[in-house]
């Protein structure tokens, strides 16, 4: 979904922080999409408020975890729930 320029590769697979600044980097990296970089806004304030948690996959994907349960893979082009 997004190119790594911001993250190394050993970082890239694990939990990203819940900052303003994660959210931040996550959001210039879909720049070029501005309903992708709304969407990553949302679900970054709902990780810092403490309702999800958020991980990038070693594919460049990341998965999100609600504390409700559910979780999603943020690929490319769809977002598919996993549980």
């Amino acid at each position: 979904m997004f190119s790594r320029g911001g993250f190394d590769a050993k970082a890239s697979r694990g939990k990203l922080p819940g900052t303003k600044e994660a959210t931040d980097a996550l959001v210039a990296l879909a720049q070029d999409n501005a309903d992708k970089a709304l969407v990553m806004t949302y679900i970054g304030q709902l990780v810092a408020d403490g309702y999800a948690e958020w991980a990038m996959l070693d594919s460049g994907e990341i998965e999100v975890r609600f504390t409700s349960g559910e979780t999603y893979l943020l690929a490319e082009t769809t977002i598919l729930r996993l549980a």
